[in-house]
């Protein structure tokens, strides 16, 4: 069961309407719903990473639910699971006045599953400031780690620090060795700390940097950028940015016949595909994801159920199982408080370590998780993991045949 609304002009009307007996939280209660609060890019510039995931969201509380929901020690049994749902619209503004509203009006127990590190930045100290533990999805740039904060964790898969990590030992590993790259960052703080880390790696791993770019996240036209990639010639070209950002850019390579051992593009999206088919799409590009049909790991029957009667596909992109990680994590550190205590489940989740879908998460005294990415390649039209090869459901393709 959840709240949902799309736009925050609605949140007073809803908030009367779903304000039923018994619909508010209750610390250690044993006979009310466990209830999560959290915000959804469902309109807004990141609308196209989130398809369906409101559904999802539904979804995983009635698997949940199925069992009973939640046990809790305290109580001696299970107890459901409720979400309040409502639209972010991508704005961080608008998601702490939301995180606001569930700790004060709406009486959320804890905070789970809102993405994007410019959104959890100023969200994380509304959940500091009511006490409430707070798990993230999307949230990869290590200074929000850094704050002190005592209520915040995330689960990105990955954190820029481990961002390209699969993908420079998936380098090593390939013949012929690629021995030059060209970076296209977006002008955002998380693909920008990508760039600084990364690219100083690449270069020690013997991967010579011969261009970089960094484009406005208005830029509609990428001709220039294209045109310097053509005249540098990269054996690599890393697209670091938003998958909607960049649809002229893949368009423009593509009309441009730009050639490359590979294009990788971490932020590869069913959206994207269908928007550059008309162009070559983005078949042969390596790119990264949390987890995807067929890789061994916790929770597959689970996810595969929950994604199916939610009618959304599992089209491999980094941002797919974040947020479904926090609710799992949230869920595991419920149950190891063995209550509906904030406390009991902030000192759960201090340096704990948790089932994730593609492996196990530990937390360090920050908040930060050790998750790292699958690398991937989209062959016949398909998401396939090629990375590591002791999850890989297929072989990677190397040169990528359609950019030859």
């Amino acid at each position: 069961m959840s709240v949902r609304t799309p736009h925050l002009a609605a949140v007073s009307a809803l908030a009367l309407a779903f304000a039923a007996p018994g619909a508010l939280a209750k610390q250690n209660s044993c006979d009310d719903p466990i209830v999560i609060g959290t915000t959804i890019s469902m309109t807004g510039p990141l609308a196209s990473l989130t398809p369906g995931w409101d559904k999802v969201t539904e979804q995983f509380a009635e698997e949940l639910n199925k069992s009973g929901g939640v046990m809790l020690k305290s109580c001696g049994k299970r107890v459901p699971v409720k979400f309040v749902i409502y639209d972010d619209q991508g704005n961080p503004a608008t998601a702490t006045s939301l995180h606001e509203k569930m700790a004060t009006v709406d009486n959320v127990d804890v905070f789970a599953g809102v993405d994007w590190s410019f959104v959890v930045g100023p969200v994380s100290n509304v959940a500091e400031k009511y006490k409430i533990p707070l798990i993230g999805g999307n949230v990869a740039t290590p200074a929000l780690f850094e704050r002190g904060l005592k209520y915040f964790w995330a689960t990105p898969y990955p954190m820029t620090f481990n961002w390209d990590a699969n993908f420079a030992d998936m380098l090593k590993n390939v013949d012929p060795k690629p021995k030059t790259i060209f970076w296209v960052t977006q002008d955002n703080p998380v693909y920008k700390s990508v760039f600084d880390i990364w690219s100083k790696k690449h270069e020690e791993a013997g991967i010579k940097m011969v261009g970089s770019e960094i484009f406005p996240n208005d830029i509609k036209d990428f001709s220039s950028i294209a045109l310097k990639i053509r005249a540098a010639k990269p054996d690599i070209v890393h697209i670091n940015s938003f998958d909607n950002v960049a649809v002229p850019l893949v368009q423009q390579l593509r009309q441009m016949r730009i050639k490359a051992m590979d294009i990788h593009f971490p932020i590869a999206s069913a959206a994207l595909q269908q928007q550059t088919a008309a162009y070559g799409g983005i078949e042969g590009m390596t790119s990264v994801a949390s987890w995807i049909p067929g890789v061994k790991g916790e929770y597959n029957e689970v996810i595969e159920n929950v994604y199916k009667r939610a009618g959304v596909g599992l089209e491999a992109t980094a941002t797919n199982m974040p947020r479904f990680t926090a609710y799992l994590i949230m869920v595991q550190a419920i149950e190891k408080a063995g209550a509906v205590d904030r406390e009991k489940i902030r000192e759960a989740l201090f340096r704990g370590t948790f089932k994730g879908p593609n492996g196990p998460i530990t937390f360090d005294e920050t908040g930060a998780p050790d998750t790292k990415t699958l690398v991937t390649q989209i062959q016949d039209g398909k998401f396939t993991v090629v990375w590591p090869a002791n999850q890989a459901t297929a072989k990677l393709r190397w040169p990528a045949p359609t950019w030859q």
